[in-house]
């Protein structure tokens, strides 16, 4: 089986993923440092060189192929995978979808301090920043809300989530 966990970037998807990974006994895959292996460069990079529209078609050529593989895989897709390419309907008929649900301002702080890594944060101060998170989160809620599971980051125990993908599976 494969667990997509989707959400706004900085959201938790690789801390929590690598988390329910372990308690599940599956095998994790971050979505963005597989898009690194195989193209032999950072994000950062590729959207400096390529453009976001030459990503996102990287991203979701990345995302069927994981979802190819064999065996039980919790995958962490990117902030924006589930938004582009129907990816989030794709992952609903793969797999099961968690939304990692996070406050704008809970987003702001983790944000505001690796701001320098994510190249759709570049040079934008913290109300610039509160203010795209406000409008992109706004856009994109539609994706996020159409997974399966749906969970706060701020109340999210991964043993219950871990219970509740079980039960899901059965």
């Amino acid at each position: 089986m494969k667990v997509f966990l989707i959400g706004f970037m900085a959201s938790g998807k690789t801390t929590i993923g690598e988390e329910l990974a372990k308690v599940l006994s599956y095998r994790f895959i971050d979505l963005d440092q597989f898009i690194e292996k195989q193209e032999g460069q950072s994000i950062k990079a590729i959207f400096e060189l390529l453009g976001e529209e030459k990503f996102r078609e990287i991203e979701n050529k990345a995302l069927r192929d994981v979802a190819a593989m064999e065996g039980n895989i919790v995958i962490a897709s990117g902030g924006g995978t589930s938004c582009f390419y129907n990816c989030v309907d794709f992952m609903n008929k793969t797999g099961i979808t968690v939304y990692l649900r996070a406050e704008v301002e809970e987003l702001l702080a983790r944000l505001i301090e690796s701001k320098t890594e994510r190249p759709l944060l570049w040079g934008k101060s913290k109300d610039e920043l509160n203010n795209y998170i406000i409008r992109v989160l706004d856009e994109r809620k539609k994706y996020y809300e159409k997974a399966k599971i749906t969970v706060g980051i701020n109340d999210l125990d991964v043993n219950n989530l871990a219970d509740t993908i079980r039960a899901i599976n059965e």
